[in-house]
C-alpha cells in the first residue's frame, strides 16, 4: 500500500513538474514573440517613412533636375545620380516593405528564419549601393563647388556640415535601425526554433 501511494505521489509531483514546465516555456514563448513583433513593426514602420519620404521627395527632384538643364554638367550629373538613387530607393523600400509583411510568427519558425536573413542580406546589399550613391553625390558636390568661383565660405561651411551629417545618418540608420532590430528578431527566432526542438524531445 505505501508503495502504491509513493508511485502516485512520484506521478502527480511528475505531471506538476511536466505542467510548470509547459507554462515556463510558453511564458518564455510569449516574451520572445512580442519581442520579435516590436523589431519587426519598427522595421515596417521605418520602411513606411522611408518611401513617404521618397514620393514627397519626387517633386523636389524633378525641379532641381529640371532646373539643372540650364547649368553645368556637374548640376545634371549630380541631378541625375539623386533621381537615379530616388527610383532605386522607392523599388528596393516596396520590396522590403513586401517581404516584411511576409513575416508571420504564427507559421513555422523556420519559414520566418529564412525570410528574415535573407531580408537582411538584401538590406546589408541595400544600404551598400545607397553609400555608393550618397559617396557620388558627395564627390560631385564637392567639384562642383571646387571648380567654381568665388565660392564664399558659408557655402564650403554648409558642404561640410552636410558631409558629416550625412554620414553620422547611415552610420545611425544601419546601426539602429536595421542592424539592431533584424539580429533582434533572428536572436528570438532562434530561441523559439531551441525550444520548439526541445519540447519536441520531452514530448
Amino acid at each position: 500500500m505505501e508503495l502504491e501511494q509513493l508511485k502516485e505521489i512520484w506521478t502527480s509531483l511528475d505531471n506538476r513538474m511536466q505542467q510548470q514546465e509547459g507554462l515556463r516555456s510558453a511564458l518564455i514563448k510569449e516574451m520572445l514573440l512580442s519581442k520579435s513583433d516590436k523589431a519587426l513593426s519598427r522595421l515596417i514602420n521605418y520602411g513606411y517613412f522611408g518611401i513617404i519620404l521618397g514620393f514627397v521627395s519626387i517633386p523636389i527632384i524633378i525641379w532641381v533636375y529640371t532646373v539643372s538643364l540650364s547649368l553645368g554638367i556637374l548640376f545634371r550629373i549630380i541631378a541625375s545620380v539623386i533621381v537615379i538613387y530616388l527610383t532605386f530607393h522607392l523599388i528596393a523600400g516596396i520590396f522590403q516593405l513586401i517581404k516584411l509583411h511576409q513575416v508571420n510568427f504564427s507559421n513555422p519558425v523556420k519559414s520566418n528564419i529564412y525570410i528574415v536573413e535573407k531580408l537582411n542580406i538584401f538590406n546589408k546589399r541595400y544600404l551598400m549601393i545607397s553609400y555608393v550613391f550618397a559617396l557620388l553625390i558627395i564627390f560631385a558636390a564637392v567639384s562642383l563647388t571646387f571648380f567654381s568661383r568665388n565660392i564664399e565660405y558659408w557655402r564650403w561651411g554648409i558642404l561640410i556640415a552636410l558631409v558629416f551629417a550625412g554620414t553620422i545618418g547611415f552610420f545611425w540608420e544601419y546601426k539602429r535601425i536595421y542592424r539592431r532590430n533584424f539580429n533582434s528578431i533572428l536572436k528570438s527566432l532562434d530561441e523559439l526554433k531551441d525550444l520548439d526542438e526541445s519540447d519536441g524531445l520531452q514530448s
